[in-house]
């Protein structure tokens, strides 16, 4: 027979279990409710999973601070039971709460630049402002309304019985939006006659100088360099960020990051943005996308516009979807899974490798072809971003997440990896170009190969990419094969932006263009009628004439117009702000000027200026001797990009990064670290 103290004792426990189980399905229900707001991932399984989930973790817990009452139950003899169950709430509640609040002022306010310790302070009273009025309240509901229920077992369970099935109700209710069909029957407007399909493949992370079109005689991308010979290649392509979301962002919008305002972490693209996939929707096109990283879905609100809009999210386990994965608390199964699985990697735990994601645009491909729909395609592949993995595949991989600093003595071997993957993306995607023309999809369809940012390998003293806006991060290639292999083989030798893709996309595919897309077209009249000039035949010699009259002057025939290569060249701006470092750069009649914030944690000059004419590498900074040039371009840069601010977007809107899409983007190289995001885990 237990003594009456041991039932005090295990009374207690079990209070600490009661309530850690409702504080933690508080907890996770607010954090999924929160991720669902600000970030449509289609679906909203995390409702059900946070409950489940964080009602196990704080029942954990909660048991153990039980015991931590039953000691002081046996101190203090009249710490009531209402009292006891609150003080188990709020030990788990309390915790989370802070941590959780925390790290989003730290995105949504301060960039992650830090919480000032103003802010700390604050954030502490006001939790202890929580916990006070809830020892005040809490022991009055618990005693005297029918809440005190919730002191007895059955009570506890009904209750989170009840707030799993509520949450389970919302989460599977019918049109949760899932993806849309593959194709479409009738798309609502009719394409224009002879407007082509769309197809573009965005390599993450892909430098210009690693491709044989562009120079490097590594024989890294046999089936890219032979594309060149269908298609316009653009020598000289600048992306406008070099970091996935801002450049894709960009990419998509035709605005600079300064108009389309997705530029920080905690910032999603805006919904007044209009993107290629809403321009291309409207005039009859379906629409389709496969991105591969988490900073371009659902979460970051890029379905824009796309009809069926498929994440290639990595392998989740425990039944987790991707707004379920975004949950903090996903993280500790996850660290689990990856304890039993030992050293080695699977790249299916950072994304979909390039065979899976073909696999899938082929069944794109041939679902609308089969309806007979006109479709525009954007397919993502993320072979050369980090995690570099040895090919063929034996768990062998180097990450910017556990290998954030590398010594300079590993260049080599890291740039090996990379080509590695180069070489095993050139192979898949040569596949899949081989099948489109096998299929008689090719012909007729717009082609393009681009990516979204380079990579650094301690070419200006650093690593990785995200940082910096040197050549090695922002020239990327881009390949654009028209129909019917129009102008197949010719070279566009001046520079030219991102911002310009979108615009191309719209003009073939005959659609009216928004008047806020700030690039044009890279292939209109006046291009073309130069690219027709450049690939003439020499103009003839004095002594090359033609026959004349009896009796007049032979004349020698007129030369064609001199071709001004520098009237087409086009400014290029980029715009960066990244883990604190804000920078933007110009790059424009062969120099480029950047400028970096005062005490950015990269440790970049303020200034910096380089005549890439002659000093492609960025090695030789002119700043404080070409002054003139230099305020000219500092003078033109901050004039565009306040013109893109003034015409772009009313603002971005800010998300919620959770534990696990944290520990996604530390995976993939753009969080330092989750501790903030995951409680501490």
């Amino acid at each position: 027979m237990r003594r009456p103290w041991e039932h005090a004792v295990i009374r207690r426990i079990w209070f600490g279990l009661a309530g850690g189980l409702i504080a933690g399905a508080f907890v996770g229900l607010s954090e999924a409710l929160y991720i669902l707001a600000g970030s449509p991932t289609g679906e909203y399984v995390a409702l059900v999973y946070s409950a489940l989930l964080y009602g196990a973790i704080g029942a954990g817990m909660g048991t153990a601070a039980g015991v931590g009452l039953g000691v002081l139950g046996l101190v203090l003899k009249k710490l009531s039971d209402p009292i006891a169950w609150t003080l188990a709430f709020l030990g788990v509640l309390g915790p989370l709460g802070l941590v959780i609040a925390r790290y989003v002022v730290n995105k949504a306010v301060f960039a992650e630049a830090g919480v000032p310790m103003t802010w700390n302070l604050g954030l502490l009273g006001a939790f202890g402002l929580i916990a006070a009025i809830s020892l005040w309240v809490g022991p009055i509901l618990l005693s005297r309304t029918p809440l005190k229920v919730m002191l007895e077992p059955r009570g506890t369970f009904a209750a989170y019985g009840g707030i799993v099935a509520l949450a389970a109700l919302f989460s599977f209710a019918p049109g949760g939006g899932a993806d849309a069909a593959l194709s479409f029957e009738a798309p609502e407007a009719t394409p224009a006659s002879g407007a082509p399909d769309i197809v573009m493949v965005v390599v993450d992370t892909l430098r210009a100088d690693h491709l044989g079109l562009y120079g490097n005689t590594a024989g890294l991308s046999p089936n890219i360099d032979r594309l060149a010979d269908e298609a316009v290649v653009f020598d000289q392509y600048i992306t406008s960020a070099s970091w996935t979301r801002a450049s894709f962002a960009s990419l998509y919008s035709s605005m600079l990051p300064s108009g389309h305002k997705c530029v920080l972490k905690a910032e999603a693209l805006p919904d007044d943005v209009v993107t290629v996939a809403e321009v291309l929707s409207k005039h009859g096109y379906v629409t389709g996308g496969l991105p591969n990283n988490i900073n371009v879905t659902r979460s970051f609100n890029f379905q824009q516009g796309f009809d069926f809009f498929e994440y290639q999210k990595p392998s989740y386990i425990f039944g987790a979807t991707e707004s379920a994965a975004q949950l903090s608390m996903y993280n500790v199964l996850r660290k689990l899974r990856d304890r039993v699985a030992g050293e080695n990697r699977r790249v299916t735990d950072y994304y979909q490798p390039a065979e899976v994601v073909l696999k899938r645009a082929r069944q794109f491909v041939s679902a609308n072809r089969e309806a007979g729909n006109r479709y525009m395609l954007v397919v993502h592949l993320m072979e050369p971003h980090d995690p570099y993995f040895e090919h063929p595949y034996n768990g062998t991989a180097v990450g910017r997440a556990w290998h954030p600093n590398p010594d300079p003595s590993e260049a080599e071997r890291l740039k090996g990896l990379y080509q590695g993957e180069i070489r095993w993306m050139d192979q898949e995607l040569g596949g899949f170009v081989d099948w489109m023309k096998a299929e008689g999809a090719w012909n007729d369809t717009l082609f393009v190969l681009t990516a979204d940012h380079g990579e650094e390998f301690n070419e200006h003293g650093g690593w990785w990419h995200g940082i910096t806006l040197y050549d090695e991060q922002i020239h990327v290639p881009l390949v654009m094969k028209l129909p019917g292999a129009d102008r197949g083989g010719q070279r566009v030798p001046w520079q030219v932006r991102q911002i310009d893709v979108s615009p191309t996309l719209g003009t073939y595919a005959q659609a009216v263009l928004p008047p806020q897309w700030q690039g044009q077209n890279l292939l209109d009249e006046d291009v073309q009628r130069t690219l027709d000039l450049l690939a003439a035949p020499p103009a003839p010699t004095p002594t090359d004439v033609l026959d004349a009259p009896e009796g007049e002057e032979a004349v020698a025939p007129a030369a064609p117009a001199v071709v001004s290569v520098e009237t087409l060249e086009r400014v290029a701006v980029a715009e960066q702000n990244f883990e604190g470092n804000d920078l933007q750069a110009i790059r424009r009649a062969g120099w480029k000027y950047i400028h970096a914030n005062e005490g950015n944690p990269r440790g970049l000059q303020t200034d910096e200026l380089y005549q890439v004419s002659q000093d492609p590498t960025e090695q030789r900074n002119l700043s404080g001797s070409a002054l003139g040039e230099q305020a000219e371009l500092a003078k033109e840069m901050a004039a565009i990009i306040q013109a893109s601010a003034e015409g772009g977007s009313a603002g971005a809107s800010e998300v919620t990064i959770s534990c696990e899409e944290c520990q996604s983007l530390m995976a993939l190289g753009y969080q330092d670290n989750c501790d903030a995001a995951c409680g501490g885990q």
